[in-house]
This record gives C-alpha cells, structure tokens and sequence, in this order.
C-alpha cells in the first residue's frame, strides 16, 4: 500500500492492518499459541477466560453470608467478629500491590499473570478448606478453645480474602492483555456477567438446607456442604481459565516487536507514522517496571487516579457494610432471631430461616448484577460513563437508607436488586478507565486534549490498586463497624453508613476524568 493511501486510512482500519499482520507474523515465525492474541475473541473463548471470576465470585459470595454467622457462633461478640474481617485487608494492603508488581516483571516462560494465578489459586483451595472446619480442627489437634477455633477460621478467611482479591485483579489484567483493544470492554462486560451469575450460584449454595438432602449425611454442618460445593466451583473455574490461552512470555516480547500486543498508544503512533508525522517514535514496551518506579508511581499518582482510587474507596466503603453483615442484618433485625441463642430453639430457628432468606436476597443482587452488565456497555455508549457511574451508585445508596428505615422482607429484596446496579458499576468503570488511560497513555487533559504522559506505569499495578482500596476500605469497615453495631444496639446502623459512604462516592464520581469515555 502506498503512503498516499495510508494517509487516508481511518484508525479502525489502521488497527486491523496491525492485528493482521501480527496474526500472520505470530503463525508463521513462533509457536502457533501466540497469533491468539491479534485476533478477536469469540463469546464461548470470553467465557472460557473468565470462567475463574465465576470461582471468585462463588467465593466471595460464600464468604459473606456465612464468615460472620460463623464467628458468632465461636462465641465472639459483635466488636471482635467484625475486628476477624480486618486482617485480610491488613494483608491485602501490604502484599496485593506488591504481587501485581512482581507479576508485571515475572519473565517466566508460562507468562507474567498465570503462574501468580495458580498460586493463589492453590492458596484460595487450602483456605476455603479451612474456613468452616475451624472447630474440627481445633478438637483435632487439642486447641478448643474459642481464642484457638476463632484464630484457625480467621486464618482460613484471610488466605482465602486475600488470595481471592489478589486474583481478581490479576484475572482482569490477564484477561485485558490476551485480548485485543476492541475486545477488552467485551471481556470486562462479560467477568461481569458470568461473574455475578458465580455470585449468585454461591448464595444459592447458602440458602439450600443441604442437612435435609441425602447428601447432608456426608457432610458434620450445613456450612461444610456450602463450602464443599464452591470449592469444585472455584477449582474447576481456575483449570478453565488457566488453560484457555497462552500469554506471550515478558522476555518474548523485549526480544520482538512483532509479538507485543497492540496498545491504543502503538495505534496512534503507527497512525501518526502513516501520515508522515516526523515526531512518531518507536513504542517501547513499558509494562515492565521496577519495584523502586512501582512505589513511586504508588506514592506520586496522577491527580485522575487519585480520584478514581478515593471514589473506589467510597464505593467500597458503601459496598462492604451490606456485603459483610447483611446476612446477620436479616436474621437479626428483619426476622428478629438469634445466633447465639441455644441451638433449636425459636430465636435460633428464625435467625436460620432469616440467613437462608438473605442468600436468596444476595442471589438477587447477584442475578441483577450480572443482566446489568448485559446494558452497562450500551449504557456507556449512549449517555456516557459519568451519568451510568453516578446513578449506579446513587442506586445503592437509596436502597441502603430505605431497607433501614422499613426493614421489610419485600423492600429487603428491591433493595438488593438496586445493589446489584452498584455492583456491576464499581467493577467495570474504573476498569474501563485505567485501560483507557494507559491506552491513550495518559492522565490528564490541558485545552480538551489528553497529554502524554511521560512516566511509566505498569497496567497490572494500576488494577491492582483497586484491589488496595477495597483492602483499606475492608480494613475501616472491619475496626469500627463493630463498635458502631454495639455503641446502637442494633445492626440496622450498617445501612445508614452503606447509604452516606456511597452517597459520597457518587460525588467523588462527578469529578473523575473520563476522557469522552
């Protein structure tokens, strides 16, 4: 093609001309494994990638109905139950900032994102192993009493919480980077979809009476078999996911232009080099970036990802209080029962019957979650991302204040529905916007136009301090919800602080830079 008819070339067929011609490149000169990557996926190979958020989901799903059912029962008070949640974030804050960094410089011939996602996904095993079986082990190995059950449950939890967090954005990132830039909204679009459906299989898992089936026999509680079933859930999602294609290894792509995905930013430069601009220059792959240039760009963000990090956080601040203790929430203040209340006895049955109504109410959320992905990207496109940002998150807080003030079994499940919107929100947005921004290389805009940025960033750290905020926010949640519960004698305070937390976030999301996304 001559240089005159490249001038006229638009940037989706600029775009193509570079996927194809490393599609071709990929086939004939390397192992047939690579050439993946420059073409677009189909629906089925999204699904197979993402089928390890369907794990996570089931996961977290799990882990939030039963975990504080489960601390109570030990004997812990309201104050030290919600202290047990703080130490995964502890953790999470530390240490998932630091294995995205080591991910974005792995040279491991598998790839830089799955052999951290198998690890972490062994770890996520052992500690749903864990998690309801504190006491059995305790009586086990002769430590019975409640500080010992207490500590080996919280253990569980907090490999598995933080494994679990630390996957998720590594998941999204792996993900992103098998895909082309076209197919990374598809991509998100559907961990969403598929994920919240994970979501919703892991409180279905919670509202069966598992004891009452045949297969309850096998099983010493009602929490073992929920357990038990998400574990083949999350291992089966795991293989899947693992196994579905292969990344192009970091020393691969140092050693051969051809075979680096194409970013926004290579498209714009080829597309200035095609019409002659001189001040075009050569992409260099940025990726990889040292742990000295990684806490610096921790410590010296971008104003518009500060933004979007306090945002998170508010959002997360808004998010964890309902996802924490809402189950507790129900069979407490909806159906008035008692956890602690001695075992068969009506306080104890209602709170029962109260959990098990709480799981159908957060596979609801779940459900609703994962058919607003279906729109969220329509959405977008047609009002734009602040206006579906905002009032997704305005959704929650409204359900938040009024499953407060009524605490009716019927608004219980609207509410829920509404969280579901919130949800899709804060885990598709500002995805979308950390790969806008590193594909247009930018961070701020001067006079309507993006600026270049000029410091490197490693897109895998980026993600993953979605994952810190929401460790920092689970940490806060963890300290003083407890006291907050106590000091007002009811558990319904968690719907006030759910509704202000996000109607905060919603106003942090007014000023977040979006680009003309």
């Amino acid at each position: 093609m001559d240089a005159e008819q490249g001038k006229h070339q638009t940037e989706e067929e600029v775009l193509q001309g570079m996927l194809s011609h490393r599609f071709n490149y990929a086939k004939a000169h390397r192992s047939s494994t690579y050439h993946h990557t420059f073409r677009t996926k189909t629906r089925w190979e999204l699904v197979r990638l993402s089928l390890l958020i369907v794990g996570i989901e089931c996961t977290y799903a799990t882990e939030t109905a039963f975990v504080a059912p489960i601390l109570l029962a030990i004997g812990l008070p309201h104050t030290l139950m919600t202290m047990m949640w703080a130490m995964p974030p502890i953790v999470g804050v530390l240490f998932v900032p630091v294995v995205a960094s080591v991910s974005d410089r792995l040279r491991s011939s598998w790839g830089r994102r799955r052999p951290v996602l198998l690890l972490l996904g062994i770890a996520m095993l052992l500690g749903m192993m864990l998690l309801p079986h504190g006491r059995a082990i305790g009586e086990a190995i002769g430590l019975r009493s409640v500080a010992w059950v207490a500590t080996i449950t919280t253990l569980g939890l907090t490999t598995t919480d933080f494994s679990a967090e630390a996957s998720n954005g590594l998941c999204r990132t792996y993900a992103m980077e098998v895909c082309t830039i076209r197919d990374q909204a598809r991509v998100l679009s559907t961990m969403m979809l598929i994920g919240g459906l994970g979501g919703m299989l892991g409180y279905l898992f919670g509202a069966i009476d598992w004891i009452a089936l045949p297969i309850g026999q096998y099983f010493e509680s009602n929490e073992a078999a929920v357990f038990t079933a998400n574990w083949i859930v999350l291992l089966i999602g795991l293989v899947s996911t693992l196994t579905s294609f292969a990344e192009i290894p970091l020393p691969v792509q140092e050693q051969d232009a051809m075979l680096r995905p194409v970013t926004h930013s290579m498209l714009q430069n080829e597309v200035k080099r095609m019409r002659g601009d001189e001040y075009a220059i050569q992409t260099q792959l940025s990726e990889s970036i040292g742990f000295r240039q990684f806490v610096r760009n921790t410590v010296q963000m971008p104003r518009s990802m500060k933004i979007l990090c306090l945002t998170q956080f508010l959002s997360h601040m808004g998010y964890l209080p309902y996802c924490l203790y809402f189950t507790d929430f129900v069979g407490a203040e909806v159906f008035g029962g008692d956890v602690q209340a001695p075992e068969h006895s009506p306080a104890f049955v209602l709170y029962e019957e109260g959990l098990r109504f709480a799981c159908w109410g957060m596979a609801l959320f779940a459900g609703c979650a994962s058919l607003y992905s279906l729109v969220i990207e329509r959405l977008i496109d047609r009002v734009g991302a602040r206006p579906v940002y905002v009032g997704g998150l305005m959704a929650h807080c409204v359900g938040m204040v009024a499953m407060g003030l009524l605490r009716h079994r019927a608004i219980v499940m609207l509410c829920c529905s509404l969280t579901g919107i919130m949800y899709t929100t804060i885990y598709s947005i500002p995805f979308l916007l950390i790969s806008h921004y590193h594909s247009k290389n930018s961070f701020h805009m001067k006079d309507g136009k993006c600026v270049e940025s000029t410091e490197p960033r490693g897109f895998g750290a980026d993600v993953s301090m979605m994952s810190s905020v929401l460790c920092l926010a689970q940490l806060i949640v963890s300290l003083v919800m407890g006291v907050l519960i106590d000091v007002a004698g009811t558990t319904t305070v968690i719907t006030y602080v759910a509704g202000g937390c996000t109607l905060l976030a919603a106003l942090s999301a007014m000023a977040v830079l979006y680009m003309g996304l």
